[in-house]
């Protein structure tokens, strides 16, 4: 596999480069499609083989899930965060101009990706939902374009949409993620949008609900029928996203399944425990 450090994109100056980079790793690994697939799955990712084989047939920059699962089957987590940081970076580079300047990084966002450190977090999730939580499920988007013009939106004007189909995902960054039986929770943040969602890795059909705040006082919450499918991941879903200027200290996201309870923070801190069932 290489030594650590020895894969990552430290030097590309374009997409085209990292994905180069993405290639060298994959050769190095001596892992075919098919066996990244299977040791993704594993690990409880989704890596469909055409996803990873479409992205590394591209020169254009992977999503962030990709890349991540990608890097995962590989054995490269060690190194996650440096790919990421690159990633970050040349999206930064690629804007075009006339669109809004992206953020700058805060310091948070140079932590290497970490999964399943313990935390103590404190969320109830009934039936019905949280009071105070804004429930976003129901509610379309209240924004129609006209044939082939691109949706946009930032901060307030993200709050319950899509950030797949107001093109937030280009810069999303995975702010923290847990591992539980059911697969990968991921917390992503968008500088570009000004956004952050949830997303699950696998197993969306087993989720009874999803807890989503900002560390501002803003929050979500929604069953699983309200959960948007992600047709690239069999398995996987996100929510709609929650507006954010910046990403709290103490932003997190958790989900419940029958019998348990995932949580993550973009304070590094994440949990499993168990959850009781409702009788």
């Amino acid at each position: 596999m290489g030594s650590p450090g020895e894969s990552a994109p430290h030097g590309a100056r374009d997409a085209a480069e990292f994905v180069a980079a993405m290639r060298r790793l994959k050769a190095r690994s001596g892992l075919t499609f098919r066996q990244l697939e299977e040791r993704a799955a594993a690990r409880g990712d989704v890596l469909a083989r055409s996803t990873l084989a479409d992205a590394l047939r591209h020169d254009s920059l992977p999503r962030v899930e990709t890349l991540t699962a990608f890097l995962r089957a590989c054995g490269e987590e060690h190194d996650a965060g440096a790919w990421l940081e690159a990633r970050k970076r040349l999206s930064v580079a690629d804007v075009q101009p006339g669109e809004p300047a992206p953020e700058r990084p805060s310091r948070w966002r140079t932590r290497s990706f970490r999964v399943a450190t313990a935390v103590a977090v404190a969320v109830l999730l009934a039936a019905g939902g949280l009071a105070g939580a804004r429930h976003f499920g129901s509610r379309g988007s209240d924004e129609s374009s006209a044939a082939g013009e691109v949706k946009r939106c930032r901060n307030g004007t993200c709050e319950g949409k899509d950030p797949q189909e107001f093109q937030c995902l280009g810069d999303a960054e995975v702010a923290s993620a847990v591992k539980s039986a059911e697969g990968l929770i991921y917390l992503y943040y968008s500088a570009d949008c000004q956004a952050l969602w949830a997303g699950i890795g696998s197993a969306a059909d087993k989720v009874v609900s999803v807890y989503v705040k900002s560390g501002e006082g803003d929050a979500l919450s929604l069953r699983r029928d309200r959960l948007l499918r992600d047709p690239a991941g069999p398995g996987s879903a996100r929510t709609p996203m929650l507006p954010s200027k910046g990403l709290p200290r103490h932003a997190e996201v958790c989900v419940t399944y029958p019998g348990m309870e995932a949580c993550t923070g973009s304070d590094g801190m994440s949990r499993v425990k168990p959850y009781p069932s409702a009788s």
